[in-house]
């Protein structure tokens, strides 16, 4: 009984020892450089939770993107992002996120209400992006986590979605998910403002006179 009971032991230990690889090598942490590939516009494609309580927040956003770029401070990375919340008010704005090592810590105003998050970028499929966000309390504390996968055009292969199941049972969130769709808020840095509209009716006004 005690023999049995070792190899039983032996094998657990196998096992366990045979499925800590896996995690290793499907989560390795993605370095933040001056060159860093989360650079540019991407696409929320699926997004998952380790509280329950964090469900409602994530589901209520039909859409959402983000554009990560360098600034001109060292060590800081500017975020523009937008989300359409159930499918009609956008929201979106800018932030500016300082790196410190693998992390990057970044303070949202979104509505006048303030917002702490520390985030950290593992690696994953090509023109892929896979954020984990902490929210943070006003006393430091984790209030919970998020997983997202963004992509560069929102679309994902059926492979690449089960590697990212597999990433988030590594990292210990819920087997849940919410995809968001491609209905994306329009961005607002694109679109001219109205003095700028003004001047170009008044050009093109001018110019049968100028002849």
């Amino acid at each position: 009984m005690a023999a049995q009971l070792v190899v039983s032991l032996l094998a657990l230990a196998s096992l366990c020892a045979a499925s800590e690889p896996d995690c290793k090598e499907l989560v390795k942490p993605l370095v933040l450089d001056s060159h860093s590939p989360i650079y540019g516009k991407w696409l929320l494609h699926v997004g998952t939770w380790d509280q329950p309580d964090l469900k409602s927040d994530l589901v209520s956003a039909d859409s959402s993107w983000v554009d990560v770029s360098a600034s001109s401070d060292t060590g800081v990375i500017t975020m523009y992002w937008a989300d359409r919340l159930h499918g009609e008010k956008c929201l979106q704005g800018i932030a500016n996120a300082t790196i410190s090592g693998m992390t990057t810590h970044t303070t949202f105003i979104i509505n006048g209400h303030t917002s702490y998050h520390d985030g950290k970028y593992y690696e994953t499929c090509n023109d892929c992006l896979l954020s984990e966000d902490t929210i943070l309390l006003p006393d430091g504390k984790s209030k919970g986590r998020y997983l997202f996968l963004y992509t560069r055009t929102g679309a994902l292969e059926p492979s690449e979605l089960e590697t990212f199941k597999k990433q988030a049972e590594c990292l210990r969130f819920l087997p849940e998910y919410h995809f968001g769709n491609t209905e994306l808020c329009p961005d607002i840095r694109e679109t001219p403002s109205p003095a700028a509209e003004n001047t170009e009716k008044e050009q093109t006004e001018a110019e049968p006179n100028a002849k």
